[in-house]
């Protein structure tokens, strides 16, 4: 069945049986007819696929009335039509009632006022404040309203027409006033009870489009989430759990994409390019909640909610057949999803029916009908074409693909497919003949910076010539179950584990159009057979003290995760010889082993999906930093630099859920089960826990002093990780961690590739 809808524990039975009425109201702007207001290519579909998803997970409420504004709708987003159904909303709504506001387009900061605005179709640049409408106008008529539940989520600070291949742009900064939005909507939650905010980016970030997703990816995944993607393990879509689905998938989103122009960029360097493209700074959704109850926003449907991309696969082996072939076959189909074929030449096989196989492959998203449903997400598709034999040129220097004596396929006819093909492009040549040729055949085959197309040559002498296969087998059986898998990934795990070998690699990547994926990532927040427990892939418990991980390891696969966490702390002072002090200090964190270090994230990474580890809170403590103090009173007293320590604290504690309700959490009562925040885990239990007092039957720290110390800790320990270069096991996986530590194409910087790394 479709989802049940937006909910709260409260009101459920009152919204499913009529009492209660759920309110939507849904902006969308692309085209500004203030020609210095920069438009926009997706905020209008943003707008739409948002409405279908709600509207899909609604139909369980009898009482409900949608307003949609955007471009294409009956009703434009002109500041007169959203004012009037606000006010409509403002003078209708019960106590009982639900509302919720979403807006996709640009948001400013009046420079005069410092007031927020958001833009209007009709908005003008040089009169914000009587043109576009006020956030302070927005939560007044919001709180003229008497609905005891209210939504807002903000997609209002968008990068403009940037796509995937664009450098990072320098915007206008009054097009960025997230700073703002977080304190106004902050100030609103402390406020009132059932106030619930949602932003597309943090402090200082903005929104990206991308032109693959059809959307922002904020909103892409909200999307995506609504649809079931978001449910718990009991099926429920839960307002906090959407927000951990949407910023866990916003950021990996993100990675991928950096992950895939660090390698064009790296081979534009190799080729005497100059043109490098910037990487898409960080963009992490925020929450701003205090006080409100469980909010439920739907149950995941019993049946396949959304249709697949396609994904074809087809597999020709020319040489002597082996179970490679095969094998390579198999794991596309099963962990890639792609419907796979699998051909091996034999004497009967004519050069039209390989033709004819490989033109079906790539040219099977021409021929492939819409999906009926209008709600869904339309994707890419994606080809995977493998090919084994003998490269040789012809008496007339014609390139051409030996698979038999009789079958052959010529260089030419292959690259005019390769331009015919609308999908995204896997192609791997598996030549092991070791002929200089097959360079010629990865330049001759690339379609352009825009195509979204990666190739992969191998080529090795007779007595390896089974290598290359066996090591592309090898490197995708590795990949966790549900991690994923780009094309970028792929390439840099090859070079790795073919660097101690005698064979060639070559390879090209390109796409402006999104990242090109060998295995698509599986969300770890459904239900699906891939969210089950990990297959028995060994682990690194390397320790340079001589500790023996091997509990921490089995508490973790297990999901006990306050032993696991008693265990961390245990072995933490353990490593750094603390044991007898009880806490770890500041020198202790600078020259913690990164072995350690590396094998107990790796671990915690790994068996939360994830969720939990201190590569994991790195992350999470990068994109809520801040050096500037918001409480100017308050730094001139203690210092500006403990100030911006002690609200980053803050920020970050919020985040991962070591605070709730504006007060720290007893370490007793923090969530130890799967809904826990992303990065709860491991707690800093053997850090040096400054005093606490017990105020009003809370605890708090007693001075933003003892706070700022205890935070320095904190981020001696984040620092250390960033030193030692600890990586998400999922990222580990995907890159290959040998290379992601010696090349930049992890975010290690380093000017000279390694050793070996093909020059096309």
């Amino acid at each position: 069945m479709c989802p049940i809808g937006v909910r709260t524990s409260r009101s459920t039975h009152a919204l499913e049986t009529g009492v209660a009425k759920l309110w939507l109201i849904i902006i969308g702007v692309n085209q500004y007819q203030d020609a210095q207001i920069p438009c926009l290519r997706y905020s209008a579909g943003d707008c739409q696929g948002l409405a279908e998803a709600l509207n899909a997970a609604t139909l369980g409420f009898p009482q409900r009335e949608v307003m949609i504004h955007h471009d294409f709708a009956q009703q434009p987003p002109l500041l007169k039509n959203v004012r009037a159904s606000l006010k409509q909303i403002a003078a209708a709504t019960k106590p009982i009632d639900t509302v919720l506001f979403y807006f996709s387009g640009h948001g400013m900061l009046d420079a005069s006022s410092q007031q927020v605005v958001l833009c209007l179709q009709d908005t003008q640049k040089d009169r914000l404040l009587n043109t576009g409408l006020q956030l302070q106008e927005l939560l007044q008529l919001l709180e003229d309203c008497a609905a005891g539940q209210q939504l807002v989520w903000l997609d209002a600070c968008h990068s403009g027409d940037l796509t995937l291949l664009g450098a990072r742009g320098e915007a206008d900064s009054l097009l960025n006033p997230t700073q703002e939005l977080v304190d106004i909507l902050r100030q609103r939650a402390a406020k009132r009870q059932g106030f619930y905010a949602l932003l597309s980016c943090d402090r200082g970030q903005q929104s990206w489009e991308f032109p693959q997703l059809g959307h922002g990816v904020f909103t892409y995944y909200l999307i995506r989430g609504l649809r079931g993607e978001a449910a718990d393990a009991q099926g429920i879509i839960e307002a906090d759990g959407l927000y951990r689905y949407v910023y866990h998938q916003t950021l990996t989103y993100i990675d991928k994409a950096n992950q895939q122009l660090r390698v064009i960029n790296h081979l534009k360097k190799g080729r005497g390019e100059t043109t490098i493209h910037g990487e898409y700074p960080s963009q992490t959704p925020k929450r701003i909640v205090e006080g409100v109850g469980e909010v439920i926003l739907g149950l995941k449907p019993s049946s396949k909610g959304s249709v697949q991309y396609p994904r074809q696969s087809l597999i020709i082996e020319g040489l002597p057949k082996s179970q490679n072939a095969s094998a390579l076959s198999k794991i596309l189909g099963t962990a890639g999803g792609f419907e796979s074929s699998y051909w091996t030449v034999g004497e009967n096989t004519t050069s039209s029916d390989v033709h004819k196989a490989i033109q079906k492959c790539l040219l099977s998203a021409s021929f492939s009908e819409s999906p009926k449903d209008s709600t869904h997400l339309e994707e890419l598709s994606t080809v995977f074409l493998y090919l084994r034999g003998q490269i040789q040129e012809t008496a007339q220097g014609e390139g051409v693909f030996i698979l038999n004596d009789r079958v052959v396929i010529n260089r030419a006819w292959l690259r005019k497919q390769l331009r015919r093909c609308q999908s995204q492009q896997i192609i791997i040549l598996d030549c092991p003949v070791g002929l200089t040729s097959v360079r010629d055949w990865v330049e001759e085959l690339q379609l352009g910076l825009d195509t979204g197309q990666c190739l992969i040559a191998g080529t090795a002498t007779p007595q390896e010539d089974e290598k290359f296969a066996s090591t592309l087998i090898e490197t995708l059986s590795q990949t966790i179950p549900g991690s994923g898998l780009t094309a970028a990934g792929l390439i840099t795990q090859l070079q790795v584990e073919l660097s101690v070998t005698d064979i060639q690699l070559y390879f090209w990547l390109s796409g402006s159009q999104g990242i090109i994926e060998v295995f698509p990532e599986k969300t770890l927040f459904t239900n699906d057979s891939f969210q089950e427990k990990v297959e028995d892939i060994p682990d690194d418990l390397s320790s340079a003290v001589g500790a023996d991980y091997t509990q921490l390891r089995d508490l973790l696969q297990a999901g006990r995760w306050l032993e696991a966490d008693k265990e961390t702390t245990k072995f933490m002072l353990q490593v750094a010889a603390r044991e007898e002090q009880g806490h770890l200090d500041l020198q202790s964190l600078e020259n913690f082993s990164c072995t350690d270090l590396t094998t107990i994230d790796t671990l915690w990474v790994k068996y939360s999906g994830g969720r939990f580890g201190f590569s994991i809170q790195q992350r999470i403590w990068q994109s809520v930093k801040s050096n500037s103090a918001a409480d100017p009173v308050l730094a001139l007293i203690i210092g500006n630099e403990k100030v911006a320590a002690v609200e980053t604290c803050i920020d970050f504690a919020n985040r991962v859920g070591w605070r709730l309700k504006d007060a720290w959490l007893d370490y007793s009562n923090l969530m130890w089960d799967e809904d826990a925040p992303m990065g709860l885990l491991p707690y800093c239990g053997f850090l040096e826990q400054v005093w606490r007092v017990k105020v009003l039957g809370v605890w708090e720290w007693h001075s933003a002093i003892a706070t700022a110390s205890w935070w320095q800790l904190c981020v001696s320990l984040f620092s250390r990780v960033e030193v030692c270069g600890c990586l998400s096991h999922a990222e580990t996986q995907r890159q290959g961690s040998a290379f992601v530590r010696q090349s930049g194409l992890g975010g290690f910087p380093k000017e000279e590739l390694p050793k070996g790394f093909p020059d096309l």
